[in-house]
Parts: structure tokens; C-alpha cells; sequence
């Protein structure tokens, strides 16, 4: 598979996978998510799916994903059920694929991102303020001060999950691209590690950190002052756990 790759070659990937479960959404996830993809990027497929009601109530463990890495096509799905309890938890991954643009789904497609709308609470404060920090430790800290240098994605991924965890926080919506959150947060420097990961590789080097590591600890503060003027509820609401429990029921043919 190529950078040129279609969106009919993805569907169909997606559905030689899936084979004959019922499915929900798939999205492209991953550096295409997040707005900054090079020509050697992965295509990461996420989405979900509905495990026959047979399967669940039987003897046997039923297994909640479906996960499949060939070459840089990487396909992970996960069952509703698992779906809708991230959803509830606010798991930034999950409300990112829900609120993407699909490559495929289907109509109960729209009911879920409804769930997904009246589930959003300052609890995403929690998946973006531990994505970024679990990347700083792991990638950045003690990298730059030795012959090492950290690389251009690896600050990337950092500032993005800052800028999209403050921007939901601020405005109650989710948004994954970084080129689109940057058109309102206008930082020199990340259209700058954006256009050199666009034309570099995933392992391009950061010879000069200063300013990125400015931008970093500079977010770290506003995004806790966002979380503490954020207008979203501490958590979400009991209707949304009900209007989940219902989907879900609906999905495996219950009601």
C-alpha cells in the first residue's frame, strides 16, 4: 500500500476483516487523524463492531476487538460494548474516531456520536493530560540533553494532545487535527514541526528543541487553567449512561 492509497482500498480492507459481524463506523486514525501524515505513515483503521448476542451469552470469553497489523495497513475494532465504556470514560481515542470523518458506517453510526456528544465532561482532561505527559517522559526528557535527539513526531504528538485537550475543555467539542486546532491557538512553531514532518519521515530529528520546549510547559499551565474554567460537567451525566445502556441493548437485538 502507498501514500496514494484510495478510500475505496481502505473500505475494503475493512470489510475483508470485519467478514460477516455487523459493524458501526471505521475511520482513519493515526498521523492522517492528527494532521500531520508523511509519506511513510501508517493507515491506522479504527472503529467498532457488534458481537453476535449468541457469542456473549455463551460459555466462551467472547473476544471485544478485532485486531489485525499487515504491512502499514493496522485495523483495530473494537465491540460496542467496549466502545460505549471508553465512551463513558472518556477516552480521548475513542471520542476522536466517533467524531471523525467516517470511512464508513452505518445508520446507528449517528445515534453514537449523540452518546458521545451528551457523554463529553471535564474528564477528557484525564486521556490528553496523561498521553502527553506518558510522550514527554518516554521521548523528550533527558533525549535533548545527550548526543540523542528527540524526534519531530514525538514533539508533535505531545502538543497536539496539549492543544486538543485544552480546546475541548474550552469550547466542548473534540478536534483531533492539529492543523486545525492551530489555526486558533497560532504557534510559529507548530506550523513549523508540521511542515517538516510533512516532508520528512516518521523519524525526522528536532536539532534545535528550545522553542517547542517553551510551547510545552506553557501548555501544561493553560491546560489546567482550562480544566478549572471549563464549562463542561465534572462527568457525564446519568443520561448519558442510559442512553448507552439502551444502544446497547438495541445493538445486540435485546429491544
Amino acid at each position: 500500500m502507498t501514500e496514494t492509497v484510495k478510500t475505496g482500498d481502505l473500505v475494503s480492507l475493512i470489510k475483508e476483516e470485519i467478514a460477516d459481524n455487523r459493524f458501526i463506523f471505521y475511520t482513519l486514525s493515526g498521523a492522517h487523524l492528527y494532521g500531520f501524515p508523511s509519506a511513510d505513515s501508517d493507515y491506522d483503521i479504527r472503529g467498532c463492531h457488534i458481537i453476535n448476542p449468541k457469542e456473549v451469552c455463551g460459555l466462551k470469553e467472547p473476544e471485544y476487538f478485532i485486531e489485525k497489523m499487515d504491512g502499514d495497513f493496522d485495523f483495530v475494532s473494537f465491540d460496542i460494548k467496549k466502545e460505549l465504556n471508553l465512551l463513558l470514560k472518556n477516552n480521548s481515542n475513542v471520542l476522536e474516531h466517533i467524531f471523525a470523518k467516517p470511512l464508513i458506517a452505518e445508520p446507528e453510526f449517528k445515534e453514537l456520536r449523540i452518546i458521545a456528544e451528551k457523554a463529553l465532561s471535564r474528564k477528557i482532561y484525564e486521556p490528553y493530560y496523561g498521553l502527553a505527559k506518558h510522550n514527554q517522559i518516554k521521548y523528550i526528557v533527558g533525549k535533548n540533553s545527550g548526543s540523542e535527539k528527540a524526534t519531530v513526531k514525538k514533539y508533535l504528538y505531545i502538543l497536539r494532545s496539549q492543544m486538543a485537550g485544552i480546546y475541548v475543555l474550552e469550547h466542548g467539542q473534540i478536534e483531533p487535527d492539529i492543523c486545525v486546532l492551530n489555526r486558533y491557538f497560532s504557534y510559529p512553531v507548530v506550523d513549523e514541526l508540521i511542515s517538516i514532518k510533512r516532508s520528512g519521515s516518521e523519524t525526522e530529528l528536532l536539532q534545535s528543541a528550545k522553542e517547542a520546549d517553551n510551547l510545552i510547559s506553557e501548555l501544561w499551565k493553560k491546560l489546567d487553567t482550562s480544566k478549572e474554567n471549563s464549562s463542561l460537567p465534572d462527568n457525564p451525566p446519568k443520561e448519558a449512561y442510559e442512553m448507552a445502556n439502551e444502544f446497547l441493548l438495541r445493538c445486540r437485538g435485546l429491544i
